[in-house]
């Protein structure tokens, strides 16, 4: 061998650094989707992130834009460098959708997207990252996922004697809500549990009525701490999954389940009363309790508690893999 060459065995491929342009809508659950997948792309390589903050259109703008979108040709506007040298473009939430698409169209750049996206678009994004209780088929573009991907990390700092309940609220299109049935079973777990100390805490669609009832507890009770949300400073809730090995949440709230499952929480589940029961909730519900992922809250009374595979969850981390084995698997190395 010639002094200073290198046997083809050594050779090391070299990791591409990415630029990714996170396109946000300001909804804390669909910013957590994008920047849950972006931090667990830097897991595994460097990534310069450009965030840009995206509006609502008016209806008449809107349509003007996914018109441009949809014609063969230029879309035009002036260029952006921080985007046209950008190697991805991510977005969640039906807001990024447009612009997602139209820097995807002027700088042939690949686009990514969480959840389901409308049928026009869908065939337009690279990779959409589609929950299992969307009730899509996994194929072509559509990647399945177990919930959302988020922003949790599981720290295993987890203590034994603390207990975290949240709360949803209404939403008259997918299910009824009653304010005293879901204090009643707020206060038959902090009641039966006593050894653990239970942070309760509600959100912005929870009720006043429900809100008085679950105050009026804490004066009850001296292991409840109630904190309303608009009390709470950002990044709150990712402290309370570090801190509490249990965590209640109302079977509404899909978000706040599939986070508290990934940072390694047991989780139960409150039941709601669904309008429908063929609802993409219902079967986020069914799906969860049967991978024994949560426990139902009638299988608490019955003296289970499923300990869950929560800890084995990050379902932000397999869609970053996913998608560096689609365009950088050298990045997978």
């Amino acid at each position: 061998m010639l002094a200073g060459s290198t046997s083809v065995g050594s050779v090391k491929s070299v990791k591409k650094e990415l630029r990714v342009v996170a396109l946000l809508d300001g909804r804390p659950g669909h910013e957590k989707q994008t920047m849950g997948i972006i931090h667990a792309l830097q897991q595994r390589c460097s990534v310069e992130i450009v965030s840009i903050k995206v509006g609502r259109l008016a209806l008449l703008d809107e349509a003007l834009q996914t018109i441009r979108l949809l014609l063969p040709g230029s879309v035009g506007g002036a260029d952006d460098p921080r985007i046209a040298e950008a190697d991805l473009l991510i977005g969640t939430g039906s807001r990024t959708h447009l612009p997602v698409l139209f820097y995807k169209k002027k700088y042939a750049i690949p686009a990514v997207t969480c959840m389901t996206p409308p049928w026009y678009l869908q065939h337009r994004f690279d990779l959409c990252f589609v929950p299992e209780h969307d009730g899509k088929r996994e194929g072509g573009n559509i990647a399945l996922t177990v919930g959302a991907p988020n922003a949790s990390i599981d720290k295993r700092e987890h203590q034994a004697e603390c207990g975290l309940i949240l709360l949803g609220g209404v939403d008259t299109k997918s299910h009824r809500w009653e304010s005293r049935q879901i204090v009643e079973m707020v206060e038959k777990i902090v009641s039966t549990d006593t050894g653990k100390i239970w942070t309760v805490s509600s959100s912005p669609r929870t009720p006043h009525e429900t809100v008085a009832l679950i105050s009026a507890l804490s004066e009850t009770y001296d292991n409840i701490h109630f904190f309303d949300y608009r009390d709470t400073p950002p990044g709150w809730i990712e402290k309370q999954y570090d801190k509490n090995s249990v965590v209640w949440v109302t079977a509404d709230s899909i978000s706040m389940i599939y986070e508290a499952i990934t940072a390694g929480c047991r989780v139960g589940i409150f039941p709601m009363q669904w309008l429908r029961e063929n609802s993409k909730f219902r079967r986020n519900e069914l799906l969860l309790i049967n991978k024994k992922l949560v426990t139902p809250f009638a299988t608490w009374e019955e003296g289970k508690m499923n300990q869950g595979d929560g800890q084995n969850l990050n379902e932000a981390q397999r869609c970053a893999e996913r998608i560096l084995a689609k365009w950088w698997p050298e990045n997978l190395q």
